[in-house]
């Protein structure tokens, strides 16, 4: 007869019996005696096996241990590697030649700009009624000249003349108030206010007897009823309200205003002689008139339109025709050797019967980043602009001598010292420093003047590698 084990976890795998869920879960039952019939059962291990790691005290040593080892290894790889990095190289000193700017003749084109442009419009707000006229009774137009003064549009001047009239009004109001409230009382109005303050008076004295005879009849005599009594005492303190006024009126009449009355008084003829002064302004703007002498290259409304100052309404474009200036381009290395004022052009355009000769007027110090060039600008004078417009293309020609006495060095080989400026040379094996000026900027260095030539070397290094008077590194003697 077979016996089964107790334990649900026992399973028979390859014909071994596993009892490791049984033994697991506690069961106590029998061992199978047999396997599918093939031979004798095995009794089950009751154990760890050997090849299943162990916890315990021994196991944290070894884990402890196995750390150790590995960081002793770490440090061991990092001074490895620092013993096989190579040692930091101070940086060395290196020469550069100095360089000569440009020279020679070299030729700028551009084009011609008016040096007096403006768009006009009005700073009030209305609509246009009416355009300006010229010696011709036309009416302006673009490509018309006009003087300066010359009225170029006018604005409709309704609501402007009745905003002139309404203070002109109140300024009028203010200034009789004034002069009424410093002018000496006439006797006619003193004599009308003493008698209405005789007649107050009288009123009240007439009043105050009818209230004690009142007050009598009706707390001793009990005749009459107390309402009229009441009536009476309401009467006597108005005339007494009014006569006081009235002598106020009379006193003020005799003595005369009081500083802050005059002041005030006269801060509202300012007042109002300041808005009249406003509202002629405004009348006489209403006519927009043109600010220099030019012709009209647009006109960008018409009659009726509405035009305000805010925001601002272009009407016109006005540009002077007999004052004009070439704007003109030069490589960015040609900055240092244009000077306004100093150097020569010599300029052409299609428009011109021939060559001028001109001085450059102005010279903007910035680098266009996108073309490496600078702007120039060569003003023409009235006299030589006959037959040139604004727009034109022109071309100029420039010359450059080759003994400017300024070149071109690295920004890395400038040092300071002392507050002075100056550069390295190397000069028969040693370090020389020389003084310089430093000029303009540029994309490949900094223009400076000073006793150096084209060719000469110059060091360029860290501050504390470079001495006056120290040898030259050997590395650079070949080099110099």
């Amino acid at each position: 007869m077979r016996q089964e084990p107790t334990c649900s976890g026992d399973t028979t795998v390859g014909g071994q019996w596993r009892g490791t869920a049984g033994i697991a879960a506690g069961c106590s039952g029998p061992s199978r005696p047999e396997a599918l019939g093939r031979g004798p059962a095995r009794a089950p291990r009751f154990g760890p096996r050997r090849s299943e790691p162990r916890f315990g005290h021994f196991g944290a040593g070894r884990a402890e241990s196995r750390r150790a080892w590995l960081g002793l290894a770490s440090v061991w790889l990092g001074l490895a590697v620092a013993a096989l990095a190579p040692a930091q190289e101070t940086p060395r000193l290196s020469l550069v030649q100095v360089q000569a700017l440009c020279g020679g003749d070299v030729e700028a084109t551009g084009r011609l700009l008016p040096q007096f442009s403006a768009l006009v419009g009005s700073r009030l707000a209305a609509h246009i009624a009416e355009w300006g006229k010229n010696d011709a009774g036309q009416w302006l137009d673009a490509g018309m000249p006009v003087k300066a003064g010359q009225v170029l549009f006018s604005l409709d001047q309704g609501t402007l003349k009745a905003s002139l009239d309404r203070a002109q009004a109140m300024q009028a109001s203010s200034e009789a108030a004034l002069a009424d409230l410093v002018a000496p009382p006439r006797r006619e109005r003193v004599d009308i206010l003493k008698a209405s303050v005789d007649e107050l008076a009288a009123r009240l004295t007439d009043r105050q007897h009818d209230e004690e005879r009142y007050r009598r009849l009706v707390e001793d005599d009990k005749t009459m009823p107390v309402k009229r009594l009441e009536e009476a005492r309401l009467e006597a303190t108005a005339l007494r309200s009014q006569l006081v006024a009235a002598q106020a009126r009379l006193d003020e009449a005799v003595t005369g205003p009081t500083r802050t009355q005059i002041a005030i008084a006269e801060a509202r003829v300012a007042e109002a002689r300041a808005a009249v002064a406003a509202a002629a302004l405004d009348l006489r703007d209403a006519e927009v008139k043109a600010p220099f002498d030019g012709v009209i290259t647009r006109r960008m409304k018409g009659l009726g339109d509405y035009v305000a100052g805010a925001p601002f309404v272009d009407v016109l474009e006005l540009v002077t025709l007999d004052r004009l200036e070439a704007e003109l381009r030069l490589a960015e290395a040609y900055l240092p050797q244009v000077i306004p004022g100093q150097t020569k052009v010599r300029l052409s355009c299609p428009l011109a019967p021939s060559e001028q000769e001109l001085i450059v007027t102005r010279v903007v110090p910035q680098i266009d980043p996108a073309s490496g060039t600078f702007v120039f600008r060569v003003a023409i004078p009235p006299d030589q602009a006959t037959g040139l417009v604004p727009g034109a293309f022109v071309t100029a020609r420039l010359a450059f001598g080759q003994g400017d006495a300024a070149v071109l060095v690295p920004l890395r080989a400038l040092s300071s010292q002392g507050g002075s400026n100056g550069v390295f040379v190397a000069d028969n094996g040693k370090m020389v420093r020389r003084p310089v000026e430093i000029g303009s900027r540029l994309t490949e260095g900094v223009v400076v003047r000073g006793d150096l030539k084209p060719g000469d070397s110059v060091l360029v290094g860290a501050p504390e590698q470079l001495t006056d008077g120290a040898a030259l590194p050997e590395y650079l003697m070949e080099k110099e």
